[in-house]
């Protein structure tokens, strides 16, 4: 079962990755193409995509660290690689609540309503917090991939 999981927490990863990749272009054609339309298409994407991925990464990533007795909860004793991802994974976690799920929802209502425009305010907050995500999540694949080489 132990590489079961360990194979869906890298699968789970390769999708966060490639999100970072697809919300990139998505966002460039809303920002530089002044097309609001393809807004419809981010915000369903991102949703999507977001909670598969952080779900499946911390799902995945609990149980790896119950089933493996040389991994612990925010450990800085030992493996601090992992309890750095960690931290990072609760940030983001904290952002996604706090920035995301409310921009996204006053995004929608505004769209709806056709009150949008490209310098929204929190059409532009909610392209920030998915990028400084996006960011975090590669960080902490690097320190998934590198972990092997300085510890």
């Amino acid at each position: 079962m132990y590489p079961t999981l360990v194979t869906f927490h890298v699968i789970f990863a390769g999708m966060w990755l490639s999100f970072f990749v697809i919300e990139s272009s998505l966002r460039n054609k809303i920002e530089k193409n002044d097309n609001l339309n393809k807004v419809s298409d981010y915000l369903n994407f991102s949703n999507t995509f977001g909670i598969i991925s952080s779900v499946g990464i911390l799902l995945s990533g609990i149980l790896i660290v119950m089933m493996n007795n040389q991994y612990g909860f925010f450990d800085m004793s030992s493996n601090h690689w992992l309890a750095t991802k960690q931290i990072i994974l609760v940030i983001i976690l904290i952002m996604t609540g706090s920035l995301v799920i409310p921009n996204s929802q006053k995004v929608r209502v505004k769209l709806e309503s056709q009150e949008l425009d490209k310098n929204d305010k929190e059409l532009n907050k909610l392209f920030r917090a998915n990028q400084i995500i996006n960011y975090m999540v590669l960080i902490n694949l690097i320190f998934a991939i590198t972990h092997r080489f300085y510890g």
